[in-house]
């Protein structure tokens, strides 16, 4: 009866915020706002070769879908990059990004990014104790990785105008990929991919800080709530590398395959219940409208309407896993990656088979601006 209760609610606001891009709430209209704002800000701190290079045609499906999660050294990025901003438009961009996510998903991003840090501190200590003895070959790549592993490469992209009420966003690099979309005051964060390695710092001044801790804190109480039966349904492979290929670039929605695993229909109403607070801190990355919009549009579809699917060892959460959690209007992959024993390492992927991109709301957009000509 509890998860009827949400899905009735769900209707409601999806409603107001989903059936057409003028029906948007007062809130994300306000959000989407302080978004274009803060985007106008940052361009003006630019000169006329950093806009060229941070500026893309709308319909630049190719620079739009080329985001990676890999370092940039093994997949070069285009558009602005971090490192080659003054401070006065670094203040600028941090602008534009507090806006465009919410507090925690701003705070995530820059907790990833900082990570590259540590990343470059292993690769020093590595090049340190070789010394002499570590052969040229070795030592050029090693050079390379020291230069990508950087928290300044990471690369910012605008597509369209941002005066114009829409526009989409970028925010790319190693383990970060954003793409937020505003269509006529609605706002779309999907694909949404979060990384780190480490997850939990092991050594020095910030031993102990984790990222990504909620996510996996919701995923564990429900597989602690799930009975034989459940469990049974669930779990694919105790193999993690069994799991079926991750929701990357290039993904494209299959509803007959993904449709596998344990049914949310076969949940219990307390599941349900922990089912909706692990979507929730899944797509909490999003500015607070426009995740309570994506939340309702779930609902609307029907919780019921999702499976879950578990590659791996679901007794011990610290060990190598995959879940994957898909329906009409949601699809999330949540992998901890690494060896057994050693697997200090998250990749968590976001995405829309229903909107990815914002790809209906645009169409939508087009369509009726062409009407109107």
């Amino acid at each position: 009866m509890k998860h009827i209760i949400l899905i009735v609610l769900g209707t409601i606001l999806a409603g107001a915020a989903h059936a057409h891009p003028d029906h948007a709430d007062a809130g994300m209209r306000q959000e989407a706002a302080a978004m274009a704002q803060a985007a106008g800000e940052f361009l003006a701190t630019l000169d006329e070769d950093q806009r060229a290079r941070v500026l893309f045609d709308l319909g630049d499906t190719e620079a739009r879908e080329g985001w990676s999660n890999l370092p940039t050294l093994r997949a070069p990025r285009v558009g602005l990059q971090i490192a080659t901003l003054n401070a006065e438009q670094r203040v600028a961009l941090h602008g534009l990004l507090a806006r465009s996510l919410s507090s925690e998903g701003y705070g995530d991003a820059m907790h990833i990014m900082s990570l590259e840090s540590l990343g470059r501190a292993r690769i020093e200590t590595a090049i340190a104790e070789r010394g002499e003895d570590m052969p040229d070959e070795m030592r050029a790549r090693a050079q390379a990785a020291l230069a990508a592993a950087n928290p300044e490469n990471y690369w910012i992209r605008i597509f369209g105008d941002p005066a114009s009420g829409t526009w989409s966003l970028v925010l790319d690099g190693h383990h970060l990929a954003v793409t937020s979309t505003v269509v006529d005051g609605r706002i779309t964060f999907a694909p949404v991919f979060l990384g780190n390695n480490p997850q939990t710092i092991p050594s020095g001044a910030f031993a102990g800080r984790r990222s990504l801790q909620h996510e996996l804190d919701r995923v564990a109480d429900l597989m602690a709530s799930l009975d034989e039966s459940q469990l049974a349904e669930l779990v694919q492979s105790q193999d993690r590398r069994e799991a079926a290929d991750f929701a990357g670039p290039g993904w494209v929605p299959d509803m007959e395959a993904d449709a596998v695993g344990l049914s949310a229909a076969d949940l219990s109403d307390d599941q349900m219940l922990m089912l909706h607070a692990a979507i929730r801190e899944f797509i909490g990355v999003a500015t607070m409208s426009a995740a309570d919009a994506r939340l309702a549009q779930i609902e609307t579809d029907g919780l019921e309407s999702l499976h879950l699917a578990w590659w791996g060892d679901h007794d011990d959460l610290s060990e190598p896993f995959m879940l994957r959690i898909s329906g009409p209007s949601l699809h999330i992959d949540f992998a901890r990656e690494g060896q057994s024993g050693d697997a200090n390492h998250f990749h968590i992927v976001i995405r829309d088979p229903s909107n990815d991109y914002g790809e209906n709301w645009l169409q939508a957009h087009y369509e009726e601006a062409h009407a109107e000509e």
